[in-house]
């Protein structure tokens, strides 16, 4: 049964094609000319759009595939006066126009400019095509984007990942997030950090220790911090193992 059905995917791609413009000819799979400039997507997924001065594809990234779990959505493009932009959740502002690079990536406006943020490839290698929606939060003319946002003294600042935490300090938001091969090899099961305040500052992780003034984590969810010696404590992460091959795959793109 696997030969037919293989026949039948194969079958079911779009030819791959070419086009020439003057003495330049590009090939790939969606192909648009303006007259003077030709160009192609590399993938079945991609997709281009054109005007008068320029011609943009784009292409979703390769590792998105192996981790989505289906077809890969479509992107689009949109145009603001001279300006193209192709990607997700594409936004217009003032003649400029920027799009995400992933289907789950956001675009804002704010304060006249555009702002986007896409989940890191972790996240999708776990997640897949069901990744948690980030957000954006804008304040005193500063955006961010991701998970988690908070703001305060002038400043917004963002998880890049659903497992990340932040926290103030004197009004001051910071962030922390696991790293991506921790976030493969634990999956939906990674722990939250935890954050712990200390003489105006802000020291976020796991394990946390609190020695006299001193303060410090592990920067995963197995280390240990030893507060037996003096001063600082002192944190150890053991190596980190285990995860998907596609989810490991993705995460070494970024």
């Amino acid at each position: 049964m696997l030969l037919p059905l293989l026949t039948v995917m194969l079958l079911a791609q779009p030819a791959q094609k070419c086009v020439t413009v003057g003495s330049t000819r590009a090939c790939g799979f969606e192909c648009v000319e303006n007259g003077a400039l030709a160009r192609c997507t590399q993938s079945a997924s991609g997709v281009c759009a054109k005007n008068a001065s320029q011609v943009v594809c784009f292409d979703p990234p390769i590792w998105l595939a192996g981790v989505w779990g289906g077809s890969v959505p479509k992107p689009t493009c949109e145009s603001e006066g001279a300006a193209i932009a192709c990607g997700y959740d594409c936004k217009k502002e003032g003649g400029r126009v920027a799009c995400a690079g992933t289907p789950m990536g956001v675009c804002t406006r704010q304060y006249g400019s555009i702002v986007c943020f896409d989940p890191p490839s972790e996240v999708y290698g776990v997640f897949g095509s069901s990744v948690p929606a980030p957000s954006c939060k804008a304040q005193d003319g500063k955006v961010g984007c991701g998970y988690g946002c908070l703001a305060g003294n002038g400043q917004v600042a963002c998880a890049k990942t659903p497992f990340g935490v932040c926290a103030e300090a004197g009004g001051s938001p910071s962030c922390f997030d696991p790293d991506r091969f921790v976030i493969c090899a634990k999956g939906r099961s990674t722990p939250k950090a935890s954050c712990v305040q200390q003489s105006g500052s802000v020291f976020c992780g796991y394990a946390c220790a609190r020695a006299g003034d001193e303060v410090n984590c592990a920067r995963t969810p197995d280390g240990t911090c030893d507060t037996g010696g003096p001063g600082k404590p002192v944190c150890f992460d053991p190596p980190v193992r285990g995860g998907s091959s596609a989810c490991l795959e993705a995460a070494a793109q970024r």
